[in-house]
């Protein structure tokens, strides 16, 4: 799959399932189901894109090859033209590594200020004291405070680590880091985030949400921001002391079966690709199909493909003269036994032998690697544009 059609896709999985968590989910006492939800949204959003049904079919791939001429030669230079996209990915995965880095950086900075603070070992926690933590927080099994810890304080950070909150964040942290691209991966994050302090409050307030929500009143400093954290200062506190003081959400078996037809249509969505075309051709009476299952392709791919025209085409020497450049576009069928026939050039003309020469080599290139349909292989009306472009 192009990776360019998958991020879109993705982008609208992601979108839909954020919307829905927005529109039914979102501010509802269902803290455990949003948990989940939250977590499973951002897969879904990956692997749907990724899902193809047996019948339907991909429409074929159009390769759009640059023949190069230097002004005073008679024999083109052909080659693949400047490629953006292998420098995109590289921008890209750069973003991600720098990321990448700086959560490691946090961890890091996390690991010193355990080693360097006062430890007092308990039972399935550890808490620890250090004059640089500006708001309790929890990682992993590690309770984090600048003195004698409040026992509400506490019950709440209890509550992130028997919860295993840090694994979500890590997860959160490390997804959006792989697909910094994506908004709604972060709005996901951070909803995730508000889900597990919902979660926490209510085990530490237990059925004292009143006095509960004083406490949160006073703690609303906010500590620096260190990945995969769960920090008691995380605001909104306005938001948690409206969830910590809300009535049970109504309508809770609707709001979350809905996800099921949104799932249904996304999943047909994501799956379905444009329908099998097939004409026939009236010269060989037989079909000849647009859009197959798996597309021609010449032997060797792509770079084969440049290599032989590199060897083959020759820029014509009327082009050259009088500075004739564009693109010809030249359609031929791959027959089902690979073979090329039926060649001849579409759209506008640019003459100066542009159009017989590309002709020429299409017609004495060697057998491809047939299409195929149902398993079964089919003749292919496949479009090869080819780019002539003088350099001086």
């Amino acid at each position: 799959m192009m990776l360019l059609p998958y991020i879109v896709k993705v982008l609208i999985c992601s979108g839909v399932l954020y919307g829905y968590y927005a529109l039914a989910l979102k501010n509802s006492t269902m803290h455990l189901w949003n948990r989940v939800f939250l977590l499973l949204a951002p897969v879904c959003s990956l692997v749907l894109p990724l899902i193809q049904f047996p019948f339907v079919q991909q429409g074929m791939v159009m390769k759009m090859l640059e023949v190069r001429a230097y002004a005073g030669s008679s024999t083109a230079q052909a080659g693949a033209p400047f490629d953006v996209i292998p420098l995109l990915y590289t921008l890209y995965i750069g973003v991600v590594l720098v990321l990448w880095v700086r959560m490691v950086l946090s961890w890091r900075k996390l690991k010193l200020l355990a080693a360097q603070g006062e430890v007092q070992e308990d039972a399935g926690f550890t808490i620890i004291r250090h004059q640089e933590v500006v708001s309790p927080f929890s990682f992993f099994s590690k309770i984090f405070f600048n003195n004698t810890p409040d026992e509400t304080v506490l019950r709440h950070e209890l509550a992130h680590v028997q919860g295993y909150h840090t694994m979500d964040k890590l997860w959160m942290e490390i997804l959006c880091a792989a697909c910094w691209l994506n908004p709604f991966f972060y709005l996901m994050k951070r909803e995730l985030a508000m889900v597990h302090e919902f979660i926490a409050d209510k085990a530490a307030a237990s059925d004292r949400q009143a006095d509960y929500a004083k406490v949160l009143l006073q703690m609303t400093l906010q500590t620096q921001s260190i990945a995969g954290v769960s920090t008691f200062g995380q605001s909104p506190v306005k938001r948690r002391i409206t969830m910590l003081l809300a009535r049970k959400t109504h309508y809770t078996f609707i709001k979350k079966t809905f996800i099921i037809p949104i799932a249904i249509v996304l999943l047909l969505m994501m799956g379905s690709q444009r329908p099998t075309m097939a004409v026939t051709n009236p010269a060989a009476m037989d079909e000849v199909f647009t859009f197959v299952e798996k597309p021609p392709m010449y032997v060797g791919g792509e770079e084969a493909l440049v290599k032989y025209l590199s060897q083959n085409i020759h820029y014509p020497k009327d082009a050259q003269r009088d500075g004739v450049g564009g693109t010809v576009f030249v359609q031929f069928i791959v027959g089902a036994d690979g073979g090329i026939r039926d060649v001849k050039t579409v759209g506008n003309k640019l003459g100066h032998g542009l159009e017989e020469e590309s002709i020429r080599v299409v017609k004495t290139m060697p057998k491809w690697d047939a299409g195929s349909q149902g398993g079964k292989k089919v003749n292919v009306m496949f479009n090869l544009p080819i780019r002539y472009q003088l350099e001086i």
